[in-house]
């Protein structure tokens, strides 16, 4: 599960056998969600809540380039 980006605690991360749509997953604090990367929505939520995944979906959008360039290079098959 390589972390891509840790901010301000919030953890963003990739398993690595997966689905192959582009996605993010988000811990903090023992909750985590699951965030689609092309249409920025919220795939699963265990224990966000609706502001909090506002935030994250802010950030995501922040680091859109970077993520995404991250899970070309760990998934190169996709």
């Amino acid at each position: 599960m390589p972390t891509v980006l840790l901010l301000y605690g919030i953890r963003f991360y990739f398993y690595s056998h997966e689905e192959t749509r582009m996605h993010i997953h988000v811990s903090y604090q023992g909750s985590e969600a699951k965030i689609w990367l092309d249409t920025f929505e919220v795939a699963m939520n265990y224990g966000f809540n609706p502001h909090q995944l506002v935030k994250i979906i802010k950030l995501v959008r922040s680091y859109e380039k970077e993520i995404k360039k991250a899970w070309i290079e760990h998934f190169p098959k996709n």
